[in-house]
């Protein structure tokens, strides 16, 4: 009863075939007679008084809501199995201290930055500006890195996401990874058991089936507003609300809220503040799976982050389609704790992602600056996005029959 009710009574319990018991309460006898009395009777007491579903929907939903307790009795039995690379917490420590500090370290394995070949990388854009990486920026470049990524670009995305999504919410923090695609299944790996149901929107891209059916996870589709297009809340209202009882309810929910693959529908902003307050009810996370956020052609949409009081809500961003998709950089957003699980899981996969497209990446956004990032290529991809979208609507629509209530593509 230490987590749901006092660690102070020290009242526990062991559920056991009954030779064992027998067995156990032998050496218990000897050990310490019994437990304390008081403990137990005022626990007793107490479950008399506020009886089982009290218990169950006050003490227990009030501690699962409270820090790192939401997140962590989401996590995945390989998640709280995985720990802590000590290599990689003597490197992440040694990378912190500042230059002058001159420490050798054995810890890591680090080549001697002497013997790596390349001296420089310069970079020409199309708009004309050239920027070169060299000095103890290519030093850092061409070395071991932290899993979480590297400083200077986690210290932009952090600046764009602070524009796009002023969240005022419960902590969070930003892990760089290898395309928004290895993000997913990081956070997936980190959350989902063998039985576990995971919620989707109909259509889904594809890959992300993959992902859970290799997890041996189920998956309940939730349909698309035939109006308006994105995930429909009242299916998801209905879905939620006729669970059967007899099935464990869903962990997660999976939405790209902007331009959904492959249907190409927003979820409207009015529909993102309801399905976020379904998600808080009915106690779930949600993955906002959001490489097209910035390839939308119709109304600005606030991210989920936006309404996110609680905690619950894990963002994946890429720059693939708004920079070059074969730098494998992407971003998860999400509470610490979740973080820090999926950090454990990527240092034993991958170490980190790669450093040369993280480092040429931040010094273009050190260049053109986030404001330039924002104008030049956001708009610049979006207006060329916007005119294929225009012509295959117009193909589907010549050739293909579709139903009077399909959504337009307005994004992606």
């Amino acid at each position: 009863l230490s987590k749901v009710l006092c660690p102070g009574f020290r009242v526990g319990f062991c559920t056991a075939p009954p030779q064992l018991v027998t067995h156990m309460e032998r050496h218990y006898a000897v050990a310490m007679l019994h437990s304390c009395n008081l403990s137990q009777r005022v626990a007793a007491s107490y479950f008399e008084t506020v009886g089982v579903e009290g218990f169950l929907e006050k003490a227990v939903v009030s501690t699962q809501s409270t820090g790192k307790d939401l997140i962590t009795k989401f996590l995945s039995r390989l998640a709280l199995s995985r720990e802590p690379s000590p290599i990689r917490a003597i490197s992440n420590y040694l990378l912190s201290l500042p230059p002058e500090k001159d420490v050798l370290s054995l810890a890591g394995g680090a080549p001697a930055p002497s013997t790596f070949p390349i001296e420089s990388v310069s970079v020409s854009l199309k708009s004309g500006i050239d920027f070169k990486i060299d000095g103890a920026a290519m030093a850092t470049t061409l070395q071991y890195n932290r899993t979480i990524g590297l400083v200077e670009l986690l210290e932009f995305w952090s600046k764009i996401i602070g524009m796009m999504n002023p969240y005022p919410g419960p902590e969070r923090q930003t892990i760089v990874t290898t395309g928004a695609e290895f993000g997913s299944y990081l956070v997936l790996n980190a959350l989902i058991d063998e039985g576990d149901t995971v919620l989707v929107s109909d259509p889904i891209y594809p890959p992300l089936l993959l992902k859970t059916k290799a997890m041996n996870a189920n998956v309940e589709s939730i349909f698309e507003d035939p109006v308006v297009g994105g995930l429909c809340p009242k299916h998801l209202r209905s879905t939620l609300e006729n669970w059967p009882e007899t099935e464990r309810k869903p962990k997660v929910l999976v939405v790209c809220p902007t331009g959904s693959n492959p249907s190409g529908a927003n979820v409207p902003e009015s529909h993102r503040r309801e399905i976020y307050d379904l998600v808080c009810e009915h106690d779930l996370l949600l993955i906002e799976d959001d490489p097209y956020y910035f390839l939308n052609y119709g109304e600005a949409l606030n991210s989920f982050l936006h309404y996110d009081r609680e905690g619950r809500v894990i963002r994946l961003d890429s720059l693939s389609k708004v920079l070059c998709p074969g730098f494998r950089v992407g971003f998860c957003t999400a509470p610490p704790q979740l973080v820090t699980h999926m950090e454990r899981h990527y240092a034993v996969a991958m170490l980190h992602s790669c450093n040369l497209s993280q480092r040429v990446a931040a010094s273009y956004f050190e260049t053109v600056g986030v404001e330039g990032f924002l104008e030049k290529a956001v708009v610049s991809t979006q207006s060329t996005g916007e005119e294929a979208v225009i012509r295959l609507s117009s193909t589907i629509r010549e050739h293909i029959r579709r139903s009077d209530n399909a959504s337009d593509i307005i994004a992606g």
